[in-house]
């Protein structure tokens, strides 16, 4: 999906369910409940132990969800993160 189309399907479901959670087992099960509830949204905490591969996890396995990173807080990270979403390295 390119950013654009992103951007335009955030703006029409008009929110971002963030999921912190205290396991990664969790936060893919808040994922999926939120997605099977009508919101094909999450963005996932860096405070989600293994968030990484919860992202990498969910954006495989469950098409047409977007699944974003949240509570970034440098440059580093968030290059990790958006190459785990596009499958660019092993996690």
């Amino acid at each position: 999906m390119k950013k654009h189309e992103v951007r335009a399907r955030i703006e029409e479901v008009g929110i971002i369910p963030a999921i912190r959670t205290s396991s990664a087992e969790d936060a893919c099960f808040a994922a999926e409940a939120v997605n099977r509830g009508g919101i094909p949204i999450a963005e996932i905490t860096m405070t989600v132990p293994e968030a990484m591969e919860v992202i990498a996890d969910l954006t495989r396995r469950v098409p047409g969800m977007i699944v974003g990173a949240g509570t970034i807080l440098d440059r580093e990270t968030a290059q990790r993160a958006l190459d785990v979403r596009t499958g660019a390295v092993a996690t």
